[in-house]
C-alpha cells in the first residue's frame, strides 16, 4: 500500500466549505484521511506557503484528435493540462470524423487512457455530422461513456430538429450543451458588434444573436424538460433571460469562458488576432457582469474554452483568421487575479472549476473527500508569473494572456495518487 502525506497545506474544497490548515494523506489513489494526520509516509510533501485544492475540472476542450493532430492530440492537450491544474476534461465531438457513434466515442476513451496524464471524457455531438440535420445515437453514445452531447460552435438551426432531440434528450436523462447562437445574424462577424469594430472595419457579432437563440433554447427545454448547459454566455441580458427561466423552473446550467472574465473588447487592439474568439470579448459592462453572477454563484462552470490553432491559421488578418484560443494553462490565473482583486474568495474562484463542473458530470472528482480519488492541485494564489507563449506546453500557442502578467501558479498535479506534473 503506497502512501502520501501532504502537509501544512492550506486545504480548499468548495464543495464542503473547507478552507483550514491541515494535512491529507492518500493511499493507493484515493483520499485516506483529513485534517491533523499522523504515521509515517512512503512519500512526504511539505506544502507551507501552497494551497491544496481538488484538481480542476474542465467542460470545453478542443483537440485536433483525430483527424487534426497538427492543432493538438489528447496527449500534448494533457500535457498543458496538468502544468494548469486541469486534472479531468471533457473534450469536444468537433473534430474529423465527428464523435458521433459510440465507436469514436470509444476511441477518444481509449486514446485518453493510453496517451493521456489527465482523465479524459468524451463528449457526443448532438448531431449526425454536426449538420443540425438529424439526431445522433444519443442513448448508445451515453452508454459508451459520452457525459453530455453538444453541436458545439454551431447552432442547430432547425427548431424542429432541435425540439425532436433535447425531448429525446430528457427521456434519457442526458444534458444538452448548446451554443446560444443565432447563425443568420451572427455568420459574417468576427469581432463584438459595436463602434470599437466599425471603427476598425470589421464586421460584428451582434449580442441579439445570443439572445435570440438563448431565449429559443430555454423555451424548447422547458417545453421537453431538457437539462440544458448553455455554452459560454458572454453578455449581461444572457444572465437576465437565464435568471428568468430559472425562476420558471426551467434546469438550465450556465458555462462562462475564463478569458471573458479578464479581457474586454479593447483588448483586441490593432488587430491582435489571438485574441479573435467565439463569441467574441464583449464590452465592458458585459464583463463585470460576467464577474458579478460569478460572485453571486449563478455560473455553474469557469471553462477554458481550450481551441488551439496553428500559427498558419493565426497569422492572417484579422477578418481571415480561425477563431479560437489557447487556454488550459490560464484559466486558474484568471480566476486568481479575481481573487487579488477582491471580487471573489478562493472557494467560490475554485468552485465552478472543481465540485460544481464535476457535479454536471456526473463524476467524483473535485471534491476533497475521504474515499474520493486523490486529483489534487498545490498552488502558490500570489505566485507572479509573465505569460509568454513560447512557454506555453500547448502545441498550439495562440493564447490572448501572452504577454500578460498573471498570478498564481500550480506547482504540483497529482492524478489517482501519483504526480504528473511538478514545477
Amino acid at each position: 500500500m503506497s502512501r502520501t502525506l501532504i502537509t501544512n497545506a492550506r486545504l480548499l474544497c468548495p464543495a464542503s466549505g473547507r478552507d483550514e490548515t491541515g494535512s491529507l494523506l492518500i493511499e493507493d489513489g484515493k483520499i485516506a484521511a483529513i485534517g491533523d494526520i499522523a504515521g509515517e509516509a512512503d512519500t512526504l510533501i511539505d506544502a507551507s506557503g501552497l494551497c491544496l485544492a481538488p484538481g480542476l475540472v474542465d467542460l470545453r476542450v478542443k483537440t485536433g484528435e483525430p483527424g487534426g493532430e497538427q492543432r493538438e492530440t489528447l496527449e500534448t492537450a494533457s500535457r498543458a493540462a496538468v502544468s494548469g491544474g486541469v486534472t479531468s476534461m471533457v473534450v469536444m465531438p468537433d473534430t474529423e470524423p465527428v464523435i458521433d457513434d459510440v465507436a469514436l466515442v470509444q476511441f477518444i476513451t481509449n486514446r485518453g487512457r493510453e496517451t493521456s496524464k489527465t482523465r479524459i471524457y468524451p463528449a457526443g455531438a448532438l448531431t449526425i455530422g454536426l449538420e443540425g440535420q438529424a439526431m445522433s445515437e444519443i442513448s448508445l453514445m451515453q452508454g459508451s461513456g459520452a457525459v453530455f452531447f453538444t453541436n458545439g460552435d454551431w447552432p442547430v438551426g432547425d427548431t424542429s430538429v432541435l425540439r425532436r432531440t433535447m425531448a429525446y434528450a430528457a427521456s434519457c436523462n442526458v444534458m444538452v450543451s448548446s451554443r446560444a447562437d443565432t447563425y443568420a445574424l451572427s455568420a459574417r462577424g468576427v469581432m463584438n458588434t459595436g463602434a470599437r469594430a466599425a471603427r476598425m472595419g470589421l464586421s460584428g457579432l451582434p449580442r441579439e444573436a445570443e439572445w435570440i437563440g438563448l431565449s429559443r433554447d430555454l423555451f424548447l427545454a422547458e417545453a421537453t424538460g431538457c437539462r440544458l448547459l448553455v455554452d459560454q454566455v458572454s453578455t449581461a441580458r444572457s444572465l437576465e433571460i437565464i435568471r428568468e427561466a430559472r425562476d420558471r423552473g426551467v434546469e438550465v446550467y450556465v458555462s462562462v469562458a475564463a478569458h471573458h472574465l479578464f479581457f474586454n473588447e479593447t483588448d483586441v487592439g490593432d488587430y491582435l488576432t489571438y485574441c479573435k474568439v467565439n463569441p467574441p470579448f464583449r464590452n465592458e459592462d458585459d464583463r463585470q457582469a460576467l464577474i458579478d453572477a460569478l460572485a453571486a454563484g449563478e455560473i455553474d462552470a469557469v471553462v477554458s474554452a481550450h481551441d488551439p490553432q496553428p500559427p498558419e491559421e493565426k497569422r492572417l488578418p484579422f477578418g481571415e483568421a480561425a477563431f479560437g484560443a489557447a487556454g488550459l494553462e490560464t484559466v486558474l490565473s484568471a480566476l486568481l487575479v479575481l481573487v487579488q482583486d477582491e471580487r471573489l474568495n478562493l472557494l467560490d474562484a475554485l468552485r465552478p472549476v472543481t465540485a460544481s463542473p464535476a457535479s454536471l458530470i456526473g463524476v467524483p472528482q473535485g471534491r476533497l473527500v475521504e474515499g474520493l480519488p486523490a486529483d489534487l492541485i498545490l498552488f502558490d494564489p500570489d505566485k507572479p508569473w509573465h505569460c509568454e507563449r513560447e512557454n506555453l506546453l500547448s502545441r498550439s500557442l495562440n493564447s490572448p494572456f501572452d504577454g500578460r502578467r498573471m498570478v498564481g501558479r500550480v506547482m504540483h498535479t497529482i492524478i489517482e495518487g501519483e504526480t504528473v506534473f511538478q514545477r
